[in-house]
């Protein structure tokens, strides 16, 4: 790690990543309820191997690339005295780019829940950290615009000077930990089972966090096609728990 967090960011990311937040809620499946609905994910094994392959190859990758890039993109902007960008800067280069990731962010998304997902996750995760006292008055995008839950973690992680890694590989935990308690709900998977899984992906994650710091967006790209329907499946999926 390239840097290393003080006590105080280090809490900070803990709030932010804990049940507390409405990120830390267990609301998004990513596909996993309906596989769990149709026999695919059916015991520790296929669960473990379901979340892995998203974190390393599906959403939670592209995810956590996204974030490396806005958290790059945020350092270079230019603020003033008060912390704010001024209209006399809005035509910075790496505001322009920030913007154009958002859009490529959202772009990525896999189907309406995806959209759904992390549109209002961001919304609700930005609200709910301005009780941290963000060191900015404004944003770089305007108040009705959709944002992608990605680019406003690597955003705000940036404005806190937190540490890429760091915020990926928290992040990237956070949401692992939802999904394995999902798991331990609907499978069902005692509890005993679900903190092996969690432990077990443990050094996936710590893996991951590295390679997307250092990631370019050429590096986009996803191989969990049948994590992309089983999303898009749930939108009909009866008896459904998880909202996506």
């Amino acid at each position: 790690m390239s840097k290393e967090a003080s006590l105080r960011q280090l809490l900070t990311l803990q709030s932010w990543t804990s049940a507390a937040f409405p990120t830390g809620a267990f609301s998004c499946s990513h596909g996993l309820e309906t596989a769990i609905q149709h026999g695919n994910v059916h015991d520790l094994d296929s669960c473990h191997d379901w979340i892995h392959a998203i974190v390393t190859q599906g959403s939670g990758w592209n995810d956590s690339i996204i974030m490396a890039q806005a958290h790059r993109l945020s350092q270079s902007l230019v603020f003033d005295n008060a912390g704010s960008l001024s209209s006399a800067q809005a035509d910075q280069p790496s505001l322009q780019a920030l913007r154009e990731l958002n859009d490529l962010a959202l772009a990525l998304q896999s189907g309406a829940e995806r959209h759904a997902e992390t549109t209002q996750l961001a919304a609700a995760f930005l609200a709910s950290a301005a009780a941290w006292q963000a060191p900015e008055t404004s944003h770089w995008h305007e108040p009705d615009e959709d944002v992608a839950l990605a680019v406003a973690c690597g955003w705000l992680g940036a404005r806190h000077a937190i540490p890429v890694q760091l915020l990926i590989a928290s992040t990237l935990q956070s949401m692992s930990s939802n999904l394995a308690w999902i798991a331990t709900r609907l499978v069902p998977l005692g509890q005993t089972s679900c903190l092996q899984l969690i432990a077990r992906l443990e050094p996936v994650i710590e893996s991951v966090s590295l390679e997307a710091s250092l990631a370019t967006q050429d590096d986009l790209g996803s191989g969990t096609l049948l994590a992309d329907l089983a999303s898009l499946q749930h939108e009909q999926l009866a008896g459904r728990v998880c909202l996506t």
